[in-house]
C-alpha cells in the first residue's frame, strides 16, 4: 500500500539542494483579500447632563407656578448644600454645582396639578486636608428629584 507523502516547499528545496540540483523557483506569494469591513454605526450623541454643561431655562408652567417652583428649588438646593457640608470629613466631601435645572409638567389632576423636576449635579471630592481648597473632584452624579404641587405648596 502506497502512502502519499506530503512535503512542504522548504523540505523540497532542502532535498533538492542536498542532491545538487538547482532550487525550484519560489512559490507565488499568497494574496489574501482583506475581509469586508463592517459598516461603522455611530451611536447617537449621548445626552450631556447638567454636570457637563450650563443649566437650561425652566421649562413649562405659567409664570406664577414657575416663580413658585424657582423659589422652592433655590431653597431646596441650599438645604442640600448645608446637608453635604455637615457630612464633610477631612478625607472626602460632596458639593453641589451652583447651577440647576427645573422642569414643570402638568398632571391633569385637580388635587396635584403640577409636578416639578429639579436636576442638579452632586460632585464627590477627595481631600488631603480639612479646607475645601485641598479637595479635588473625583466624580459627579446627576440627581433628579420630583416634587408635587398640592394645596399651594411644593411637597417632596
Amino acid at each position: 500500500m502506497l502512502r502519499a507523502r506530503r512535503t512542504s516547499w522548504l523540505a523540497f528545496v532542502a532535498t533538492a539542494l542536498a542532491c545538487g540540483s538547482p532550487a525550484p523557483p519560489p512559490p507565488p506569494p499568497r494574496v489574501v483579500a482583506p475581509p469586508e469591513a463592517p459598516a461603522i454605526v455611530m451611536p447617537p450623541p449621548a445626552d450631556v447632563t447638567i454636570c457637563q454643561r450650563d443649566a437650561k431655562p425652566t421649562l413649562g408652567g405659567d409664570a406664577a407656578i414657575v416663580a413658585s417652583f424657582e423659589a422652592f428649588s433655590r431653597a431646596w438646593v441650599d438645604k442640600m448644600k448645608a446637608v453635604s457640608a455637615a457630612r464633610a470629613t477631612a478625607a472626602a466631601r460632596n458639593t453641589l454645582r451652583n447651577s440647576y435645572e427645573m422642569e414643570l409638567r402638568p398632571t391633569g389632576s385637580a388635587l396635584a396639578p403640577w409636578v416639578g423636576i429639579l436636576s442638579y449635579c452632586e460632585i464627590a471630592m477627595k481631600c488631603v486636608g480639612p479646607r475645601e481648597e485641598q479637595c479635588t473632584p473625583s466624580s459627579s452624579t446627576l440627581v433628579r428629584e420630583m416634587f408635587r404641587y398640592q394645596g399651594g405648596n411644593w411637597i417632596y
